[in-house]
């Protein structure tokens, strides 16, 4: 079972070109030419990790697989890399 450090997440996610969005929740979005093209949202409730059921959420929402998104979130997986996966499935 795989868990991720929402901080760490937060801050992985944002080096990877997703950006704050506005209001109380812990969103971030993802654009591309000015234009939304997706977005996810980090739980920063009482519990200290994202579990694997939020982990495969957020993996929907980035319209990546749970591994590639682990990865994402952990840096293996690069921000070229990211946005080739992203075009290859027709997103961008």
């Amino acid at each position: 079972m795989a868990v991720l450090d929402p901080k760490d997440t937060h801050r992985n996610l944002k080096k990877k070109g997703f950006i704050d969005a506005p209001g109380d929740h812990k969103r971030l979005e993802y654009y591309h030419n000015n234009r939304l093209i997706l977005h996810t949202k980090i739980s920063h409730g009482s519990k200290k990790e994202i579990d694997d059921y939020l982990i495969k959420q957020m993996s929907v929402q980035c319209q990546l697989d749970k591994k590639q998104f682990i990865d994402l979130a952990k840096c293996p997986l690069s921000k070229d890399e990211y946005f080739k996966i992203l075009s290859d499935k027709k997103v961008l």
